[in-house]
């Protein structure tokens, strides 16, 4: 696949997630897309339903939820926990990485909490960790996710350490 110039990308805009129904599938959908691009190998996926369930009792209040959106298909979206300072989901469609989505909703991640906030990424999500080191998270502690056992790594951003940084 070709890639494109960042000249000729459309812009997208960010937005919070509403909670339609029609809402929920597609970021069902985002997601286990993106969860599967992240694990290939894995012998068993859950089914879209296991997702859309997810997104249902996770996406609610206390959480708020922002969509990368272009001409009205949202592309991306994060869940935000507002009280732990928390980015709790970032997800990107597979096919849309590297345009810029993830910066733009990490940079509303530091509009949101400009005081820092932090997240968690399976350590088997390489790709992950590569995209939040550039942008400037501090690698943290190792431990395990307390529902499916996975091990996990933290990441931290603090106003100290300005988003994407070089080097």
């Amino acid at each position: 696949m070709k890639r494109m110039s960042a000249a000729q990308i459309p812009a997208f805009h960010l937005r919070s997630r509403e909670g339609t129904a029609e809402e929920n599938m597609v970021l069902a959908g985002i997601w286990r897309r993106a969860w599967i691009a992240a694990n290939r190998g894995l012998p068993h996926i859950e089914p879209i339903a296991h997702w859309l369930r997810r997104v249902q009792t996770e996406f609610g209040s206390p959480a708020d939820v922002v969509l990368a959106e272009r001409d009205g298909q949202v592309l991306a979206f994060m869940v935000l926990l507002e009280r732990r300072e928390y980015v709790a989901q970032l997800f990107v469609e597979p096919h849309l990485r590297n345009q810029g989505l993830g910066k733009a909703l990490l940079d509303e991640a530091c509009v949101r909490f400009p005081t820092g906030w932090w997240l968690h990424v399976a350590a088997t999500n390489t790709p992950a960790q590569r995209f939040y080191e550039r942008y400037g998270l501090e690698r943290g502690a190792v431990d395990r996710h307390p529902t499916s056992g996975r091990e996990r790594i933290a990441y931290h951003w603090s106003p100290s350490h300005p988003p994407w940084r070089v080097g």
